[in-house]
């Protein structure tokens, strides 16, 4: 991951761990990066690490959140289909799973499929987490 898709993916787990603790569910949850999916990915034959996993008490996955940082066209357009594929997988395995879009870079029709398809811009992702934990 590049470096500013890395402190994207960091901002993203800083603000999880956050909602998590003033919610007063630091004894339900807690967070990590970079997390070797059990599922593998759906796409390639191959292992998937998920960006940020919160994981329940007993260490089993709760909720995945894949962060998607583009500052400029490029891969992580095409890799936004991928991740709307492995969303959908985590779901069928029973796993809440969400894409997480930053940066300003995006294609607007691009950009638009993705809010369609339940993908989170990062301005939002604060009330999403609330609204996603509080119920």
């Amino acid at each position: 991951m590049p470096a500013s898709g890395q402190v994207f993916r960091d901002r993203v787990k800083l603000l999880v761990e956050k909602v998590i603790a003033e919610m007063g569910l630091e004894k339900r949850f807690r967070v990590e990066t970079e997390y070797l999916s059990p599922h593998g990915s759906v796409v390639r034959d191959r292992d998937r690490r998920v960006d940020v996993a919160v994981l329940d008490s007993e260490g089993r996955p709760y909720l995945f959140i894949e962060c998607k940082w583009q500052t400029s066209s490029g891969t992580a357009e095409d890799k936004l289909f991928r991740s709307a594929e492995e969303a959908r997988r985590d779901r069928i395995f029973g796993v809440h799973s969400v894409v997480v879009l930053g940066g300003s870079g995006f294609n607007r029709k691009v950009f638009r499929w993705a809010l369609t398809e339940g993908f989170v811009h990062e301005t939002f992702l604060e009330t999403w987490l609330r609204e996603f934990f509080g119920r």
